[in-house]
């Protein structure tokens, strides 16, 4: 029977308990107050804007814009379809007799409210069209697709076209392209239309709007922008119907209050929509095989000056956004995805993730609800290869994706609970790949270890980090075993089976499982790590050790919940991932066993000698004859 504990080791044991129970405590209450600080109500706007979005007019002043060369508009009328054709042929005649074969100068010589109307063709300009301060003007190319009316900078101007405070503009059916910064770019402006509008082959953005509100954007194309082919920043308004391909990001919402990005088909870009800001609805789009990887021509002569690029071969980025995400929510507040198909997404369909801390700039009250994980538009399945990443940071954020076939974690908060889980601290892991790997400026190069940044097999951050953690992992559990060895009560035979085995097959599936991106394996890993140690603590205290059995089975105790929180029920009493509590403790826990194991053995004082009185007996007693 082992001998009991002295008593200096009970009153260790009930300190180490003691502030153990106090640390939960704290937990649970900073739990609570973390959901109120971090998920403040959204703020309430009362201003009314002075224009809502214009529609097309038919009527009014108008004012002519034709190509010089007749070849030249022979040529970009021939596509048009006949009726519209001889119409045009009509306006050319007008337009030679008193036109403009020059955009600005249509604008500087067109009335108020006035209607631009531009002939198909093809327009070069060396300095950027500007529309400063006028309200109520229309331009309208008149060809069946904004391609037959394509305006192009060569790469002589930072922007094509830019409209600033044009309120009331209804701009449609014309392409803007070969910028060196922006092709199109709206700023100041309340009350604007763009419908059918393109951009192609910009050093930056294709069509981007800034600081503006009630805007519609419509029905439009962006393709070929080395950073994103739709940008909104700080808007107030509404995207639908328009198309974004080839793009570093396809269509971007940075900024502002009460976005709808809606039926859009956003594809073929390394992130497909990203978006932040305060309420923000991502609805009924399309988002399909964003995986282009174009950083390995970064710093090659494919990235050289924009003129003598190769853009059918791909772009340059200009920042690092994740490859393989279809919608990506960054900081966002109030940000509602539901009804998006998603499908063929090489990394993740959606992933979000917001700012770490008590005072965190985003990541709050967002939902995820309704989407079609992994079916095309035309029926067949094509899989994600995970349909939801979420970092775990902020509060009031919850998932009903009964669709979902793979996310991570395994456990998201739904919908439906009561009790919603915030958090300050996202997963150890997670963290350190965002910090790694989050979005940046490639002028101070890609991030290694990323792989959604290019990073392949071994060289993967989550990788190389579980390689490390499970050699770790078994080394010091090893060394607990030879500490419990030393003890003058040391463990029977048989007594480490079943620790072992759980500990051990922890380590390997948690390689196997960071390998293979299962969320699922990954729980399971660590609740056996959790399990394996449990019962290593129990059998350390018996073995006169119960400090640092009851360090070892809480630990144990600590990643077991971990495990629960990944793959079963996200805890929602916890302010951090679980895995911070096991990871800061680890430490200490390391020092104690590597000390227990090699340091000098713990020796039994000797004790003081006992002097024995000698008894004397008489020489014979009466029995002695």
């Amino acid at each position: 029977m082992p001998p009991a504990p002295r008593s200096e080791n009970r009153l260790a044991a009930a300190v180490f308990l003691a502030v153990a129970l106090l640390g939960l405590g704290a937990a649970a209450f900073l739990a609570g107050i973390t959901a109120e600080s971090r998920a403040p109500d959204p703020p309430t706007d009362d201003t009314t804007t002075a224009f809502a979005p214009p529609a097309h007019r038919d009527t009014g002043p108008a004012v002519l814009v034709c190509p010089a060369d007749p070849e030249t508009f022979a040529a970009a009328n021939e596509g048009v379809n006949y009726n519209d054709r001889i119409m045009n042929e009509q306006h050319y005649e007008d337009c030679l007799a008193g036109g403009h074969h020059d955009l600005a100068a249509a604008i500087a010589a067109a009335a108020p409210d006035a209607r631009i109307l531009v002939l198909p063709g093809t327009y070069e300009t060396d300095e950027t069209i500007t529309v400063d301060g006028r309200t109520g003007l229309q331009i309208e190319g008149l060809g069946d697709t904004p391609d037959d009316v394509h305006f192009t900078a060569g790469f002589h101007a930072d922007t094509v076209f830019e409209a600033r405070a044009a309120d009331g503009l209804h701009l449609s059916g014309i392409a803007f392209g070969q910028a060196r910064d922006t092709a199109l770019l709206l700023t100041g402006t309340t009350g604007a239309t763009l419908d059918r509008v393109a951009a192609t082959q910009t050093g930056a953005y294709g069509l981007r709007i800034t600081d503006s509100t009630s805007i519609a954007l419509t029905g439009c194309r962006a393709e070929a922008a080395d950073l994103a082919g739709i940008a909104l920043d700080t808007v107030d308004g509404a995207v639908t119907g328009c198309e974004a391909t080839g793009n570093l990001v396809g269509l971007l919402a940075t900024g502002g209050d009460t976005l709808d990005l809606a039926e859009n088909r956003l594809h073929a870009n390394t992130t497909g929509l990203a978006a932040t800001g305060h309420d923000v609805d991502v609805t009924a789009n399309l988002v399909h095989g964003n995986n282009t990887d174009h950083y390995d021509r970064l710093d090659t002569p494919a990235c050289g000056p924009l003129a003598d690029r190769d853009w059918t071969a791909g772009i340059c980025p200009a920042r690092t956004y994740p490859s393989g995400i279809g919608i990506l929510i960054t900081d966002g507040v109030g940000v509602d995805v539901t009804q998006n198909r998603l499908w063929n997404q090489q990394y993740a369909a959606i992933a979000t993730w917001g700012t770490p801390g008590l005072e965190g700039d985003g990541g709050d009250r967002n939902r995820f609800t309704a989407n079609t994980f992994g079916v095309r538009d035309d029926g067949q399945r094509q899989r994600n290869r995970l349909d939801l990443w979420w970092d775990g940071v902020g509060a009031g954020n919850c998932f009903s994706e009964p669709d979902a076939f793979r996310t991570a974690p395994t456990a998201l908060p739904a919908c439906d609970i009561v009790s919603e889980p915030s958090r300050l601290l996202a997963d150890p892991l997670r963290t350190a790949k965002l910090w790694q790997c989050g979005i940046g400026d490639t002028a101070a190069g890609v991030p290694a270890g990323c792989d959604w940044l290019g990073a392949r097999f071994t060289d993967r951050l989550e990788f190389q980090a579980a390689v490390a953690f499970a050699a770790g992992l078994l080394f010091l559990t090893g060394a607990g075993w030879l500490a419990a060895a030393r003890t003058d009560d040391p463990p029977r035979a048989g007594r480490m089976t079943f620790s072992a085995l759980a500990t051990g097959a922890g380590g390997l599936l948690l390689v196997l499982a960071v390998w293979s991106g299962r969320a699922d394996y990954e729980a399971l890993a660590i609740g056996l790590w959790g399990f394996g140690w449990i019962l290593a603590g129990r059998s350390w205290r018996q073995c006169g050790m119960p400090v640092f059995g009851l360090f070892t089975g809480f630990i144990g105790a600590t990643a077991v919940l971990d495990a629960i929180d990944r793959a079963v029920w996200t805890v929602p009493f916890v302010p951090v991932s679980p895995a911070w509590c096991w990871l800061a403790l680890l430490p200490l826990w390391t020092l104690v066993a590597l000390g227990l194991a090699f340091g000098p053995r713990r020796r039994e004082p000797e004790r003081p000698p006992v002097e024995r009185t000698p008894v004397t007996a008489p020489s014979h007693d009466r029995f002695d004859w």
